[in-house]
């Protein structure tokens, strides 16, 4: 709304001049050059006349002889009225009387045929008047503004005229400028009429470009007496008599960006030979004799071409609109889309000012187009303001339920979550902690709770240091995935690098239950497909993991204390973690979890220095031995390791002594789990 009010102010009214200029310059882009006007002819005091025998070493007060000539004979072709927009403000008379004869006798005779208007420039207070004798030829200025008329203009603050006022107050009432004066001899219309017609918007775009004759050629064609090209070229015309030269007289106009080349518009040459465009550079200038300016006024008149203003209101609301438009467009419109359609609107605003200026309504283009680049950072603002309190309410209300990759994407999107999930691979790590129901069960809730949040808080820092989101805690124990909802270069390396800093926090750094247990945990991984996703109802729902991986990860935490190790992965997550290059592992057995029929290989992720205590090599070969059924002689290599300080090498002597106590006709290796 403030945009559309200062739409109104100086700055406003400043766009919509230059408005004026950009409208005129796309129609000439599209349309080129307004063709050859046969309604109007102009009679030009040019440099080919200035430099014509007759005319070149005379002041131009000297020339009303030739410019009587000349009159009479055009007058006498019949033209529709004759405009003087030229000044003589000196006479010879009084050195050389009857001088001026010529000149004044074929003003009267125009004056009484109702045809002649004869030009003066109203200049505040002290008008520049043609001499007394011109004026009483037309009759006297002081008697009665008949004949007469101001050749003035409208300059806006810019110095650019893009108006006419159609009458001017004079003392006896209104006066019509020059080209309402010539409007008037060709339609009769009465000063009352155009006084209630305002000023004229000038519209060079419609206007059509008078024919342009050349004074000296003009004297000449007269001098040989070939009246049927005066006929041909002047008869039933509007006739303007003034100077097309190089500097002078010359004003910036709302055509200044859309002038044709100079010395373009000549007609055809009547008695001398030559190319009038010797005298003119060929370029395009911004600046046009002001003889055209009043051709354009004659030319809108005639054809009721000339421009109106859309009114207060009807501009105030285009201009809201186009406004608010943008600040839509910025606020509720994606990112990528905004700046786009933005741009599609401007088009649709040039589009519209265009076809208004064809049906002769000054748009506000330029000031429509302010008013957009204005209101476009306000949208922006808007938005960024309403984006982030929609950030931080997203954030607020997800951040304790969902990971923050995938609150990280909702709030890039702006969206909510919504149901649905996929199948993706990933590495799943379930933790416990050994022991718990004989830690906790001497513990009051509110300690205890109080000492498993510390245990969860550390936990969850651990595993999303190594990329991995904790999913859900279950009891005492703790779920959590890696690769999702993230894809991760090798989550299964960031799930066990993240199991051994888990155990080494606790071992560095303990943490207790009840003041005096000690926590100690076992964990499980293993990696799979499962479907990932918002999980549950529109109610409630879970960002979560399904599948048999989670299951497996689970069963392998429990597999951990038949073992006495705290991690046991499968075969599927060593696999991948090994590329790394980072992680020692030692095979443990082949083992059929429950509640699945394929079995799994288990390793154990080892810390390179307890990697370096140990005999692998000599385990492995055990392992072998174990994996035969060969129970005595593995019990013995066994047994070697578990005298260097192998407590898993220990069990298994003891495992081998019982089987081979107990022999098994189909022994295959593996081992079945009992319970979890």
């Amino acid at each position: 709304m403030l945009l559309s009010v200062a739409s109104f102010s100086p700055w406003g009214r400043a766009l919509d001049g230059l408005s004026l200029d950009v409208l005129h310059l796309i129609d000439f882009k599209i349309r080129g050059q307004a063709p050859i006007s046969d309604e109007i002819a102009i009679i030009a005091i040019d440099e080919e006349t200035y430099r014509d025998e007759h005319f070149r070493n005379l002041p131009q007060a000297l020339w009303t002889p030739e410019l009587g000539r000349v009159l009479d004979a055009v007058l006498a072709a019949e033209p529709k009225a004759v405009g003087v927009d030229i000044i003589i403000g000196t006479t010879a008379d009084s050195i050389a009387p009857g001088y001026d004869r010529p000149w004044l006798m074929a003003l009267k005779r125009g004056a009484d045929a109702n045809k002649v208007v004869l030009g003066f420039s109203q200049n505040q207070a002290e008008p520049i008047l043609p001499t007394i004798q011109q004026r009483k030829a037309v009759k006297d200025f002081y008697n009665a503004y008949v004949n007469q008329a101001p050749t003035n203009t409208v300059t806006d603050p810019d110095g650019v005229v893009r108006r006419m006022p159609v009458v001017l107050p004079a003392r006896d009432g209104p006066l019509p400028v020059l080209s309402a004066a010539l409007y008037q001899r060709v339609t009769g219309t009465k000063t009352e009429e155009l006084a209630g017609q305002g000023e004229l918007i000038l519209n060079f775009a419609a206007a059509k470009r008078p024919v342009l004759y050349s004074l000296a050629d003009l004297r000449a064609c007269v001098e040989a007496g070939k009246s049927d090209f005066l006929v041909k070229a002047f008869s039933n015309k509007v006739v303007l008599l003034g100077g097309i030269l190089d500097v002078e007289d010359r004003k910036l106009t709302s055509n200044r960006f859309a002038t044709s080349p100079e010395g373009s518009g000549y007609g055809p040459r009547c008695a001398t030979s030559g190319d009038v465009g010797r005298y003119f550079s060929g370029f395009a200038r911004d600046l046009i004799p002001g003889v055209l300016v009043h051709a354009a006024a004659v030319d809108n008149l005639l054809n009721g071409s000339g421009l109106r203003e859309p009114g207060t209101t009807t501009r105030a609301i285009a201009i809201l609109l186009v406004a608010l438009a943008s600040i839509v467009i910025f606020v509720h419109v994606r990112v990528r889309l905004a700046l786009p359609l933005w741009l599609v609107l401007g088009g649709i605003w040039i589009a519209a000012a265009m076809i208004a200026f064809h049906v002769y309504v000054a748009a506000p283009l330029i000031t429509g187009l302010a008013v957009m680049a204005l209101a476009a950072p306000a949208g922006i603002a808007l938005r960024l303001g309403s984006m982030d309190r929609s950030r931080r309410q997203l954030r607020s209300a997800f951040s304790l339920y969902l990971p923050k990759s995938e609150v990280d994407r909702l709030v890039k999107e702006e969206t909510l979550p919504a149901l649905g999930g996929e199948l993706r691979d990933v590495t799943i790590l379930f933790s416990d902690i050994a022991s718990y129901s004989t830690l906790s069960e001497r513990v009051p809730p509110g300690p205890l709770v109080d000492e498993l949040n510390d245990y969860f808080g550390r936990m969850t820092d651990i595993v999303q240091a190594h990329g991995g989101f904790v999913d859900k805690f279950i009891g005492d124990g703790v779920l959590a995935i890696f690769g999702a909802p993230l894809a991760r270069e090798n989550a299964a390396a960031d799930a066990v690098l993240a199991s051994l800093a888990m155990i080494r926090s606790l071992q560095q750094d303990p943490l207790f239950i009840g003041g005096d247990g000690r926590i100690a945990i076992r964990i499980g991984l293993h990696r799979g497909e499962a479907i990932v996703g918002n999980i549950g109802s529109a109610q409630r729902f879970n960002y979560t993991v399904m599948g048999d991986a989670v299951n497996v990860a689970s069963r392998l935490e429990g597999v951990g204390k038949h073992y006495g190790i705290p991690i046991v992965v499968s075969e599927q997550v060593q696999e991948l973690a090994i590329k790394t290059g980072r992680i020692v592992f030692r095979e443990l057995d082949f083992i059929r979890v429950v509640g699945r029929d394929q079995p799994v290989r288990l390793f154990q992720p080892l810390e390179p220095e307890v990697a370096a205590s140990l005999d692998l090599a000599g385990f492995e070969t055990a392992l072998h031995l174990w994996r035969r059924g060969q129970f005595v002689e593995a019990g013995k290599a066994f047994g070697v390791l578990a005298a260097q300080g192998d407590t898993l090498a220990a069990r298994y002597v003891a495992w081998a002594q019982t089987y081979a106590e107990t022999p098994m006709s189909n022994w295959e290796g593996i081992i079945q789990q009992g319970s979890k």
